[in-house]
């Protein structure tokens, strides 16, 4: 099998958290493995962060970060293409996560030099790549130079929709099954011992030993549908006793969540963990997880949540149908809508043997659909196939 030398090009890497950067790193982590190399180009966003580190296998790179508004864009840029450049004999092929400045900046440098370049939309919806090409300054101009591409990765149905709304190419549109890792379901042992960790690393987050744990893990932001949770979770705790909700990770709305809680009076039932680099431990000590999203993001949450084998409630938005296409695995329930929210809580934590079988459903369908070996395996093989089609100096 030909080996590749890539370089992947982000404005967020670990240990920056997120569903999306997660599903990178894994990706890039294995394709290491597999023995290509793998380089990641990426803002040094904090000053205490080394310049070039190797993470797992994957070397990162990192260059000073924009500094906002058009010229702190221009000479990011600038830096970018002087970091490609550095890196010519080490890249065969560049993939790019997002559609905007990176995008057009890499493809630019990359059609100088005669290599591939992928881009992959972060995310869909109002908030996504396409719609931002619309709406933003010079972005007409941008998705001229991004039609350029040698291809364009979607990792879910709906992108792939939506890049062919935009007039991408649909020849160059190839579908990458997002993908999690498998996991072995959680025991009764595994779920005591998971809590037991949690509690020692931070005794704010002990539990009592009856207590019904809920989690959300992902970006603290209301597009999420997180305020519409806590109105929801507020008809959960007048019903019952010891059930407890987690809100994990970070995001521009922390604060006011954490207002909005304590205006709710749900200070003694509701947590802001903050972000953790690894969420084995939350979803291990979980017994239901939630996803209230009333836009459409990419999902990696609810799938990892699903690999546990938790019973999932979720909005009823595109991409989380999408997974979940009939009523046997997640609960979908209407966006915006907390009595319908909380029904939907409250149903499952109030039926141990439905809980357990929409858990079971949904791993397996997440195995069957989502497995992190299927999702790698697909885009090694379009690389491959991509890089072969080079001429002969850029396959070398």
């Amino acid at each position: 099998m030909s080996r590749l030398r890539l370089v992947y090009v982000t404005r967020r890497f670990r240990p920056l958290p997120g569903g999306l950067e997660n599903v990178a790193v894994r990706m890039l982590i294995e394709l290491a493995r597999r023995g290509h190399a793998v380089h990641v180009v990426t803002p040094r966003w904090q000053p205490d962060w080394p310049t070039e580190t190797d993470y797992a296998g994957v070397r990162v790179v990192r260059i000073a970060p924009p500094a906002g508004g058009c010229w702190g864009e221009a000479r990011y840029a600038r830096r970018l293409v002087a970091t490609l450049d550095s890196l010519r004999e080490r890249m065969q092929v560049a993939i790019v996560s997002g559609l905007r400045i990176d995008a057009q900046t890499v493809v630019g440098a990359a059609r100088r030099s005669g290599r591939v370049v992928f881009l992959q939309p972060e995310r869909p919806g109002i908030e996504g790549d396409c719609h931002w090409q619309i709406e933003a300054r010079g972005g007409s101009r941008l998705k001229r130079r991004c039609y350029l591409a040698d291809g364009f990765v979607a990792l879910t149905a709906l992108l792939q929709r939506e890049l062919t709304a935009a007039g991408y190419a649909r020849s160059r549109i190839y579908g990458v099954p997002l993908g999690v890792p498998s996991v072995t379901p959680t025991t009764a042992a595994q779920k005591a011992e998971a809590r037991r960790s949690l509690a020692q690393a931070d005794p704010a987050l002990a539990l009592p030993n009856d207590a019904r744990l809920v989690v959300y893990v992902g970006r603290l932001r209301f597009g999420k549908g997180l305020e519409v949770l806590l109105e929801a979770w507020r008809g959960i705790v007048a019903d019952r006793e010891n059930v407890v909700l987690w809100l994990v990770g970070e995001g521009p709305d922390a604060e006011a969540l954490r207002e909005r809680m304590f205006e709710l009076g749900l200070a003694k039932s509701v947590r802001l963990t903050g972000a953790f680099d690894d969420v084995e431990d939350v979803f291990r000590a979980a017994d239901l997880a939630v996803y209230p999203s009333q836009d459409d993001g990419l999902g990696v949450g609810v799938l990892e949540a699903a690999t546990y084998g938790l019973p999932i409630v979720a909005g009823d938005t595109v991409t989380h149908r999408e997974f979940f296409s009939d009523d046997r695995a997640a609960l979908l329930v209407p966006k915006h809508d907390a009595a319908a929210l909380a029904a939907g809580l409250a149903s499952l934590l109030d039926d141990d043997t439905l809980a357990r079988q929409r858990g079971a459903e949904a791993r397996l369908r997440v195995e069957r659909e989502h497995g992190l070996t299927a999702m790698v395996d697909t885009y090694e093989r379009l690389l491959i196939e991509a890089v072969a089609r080079k001429p002969a100096e850029v396959r070398s």
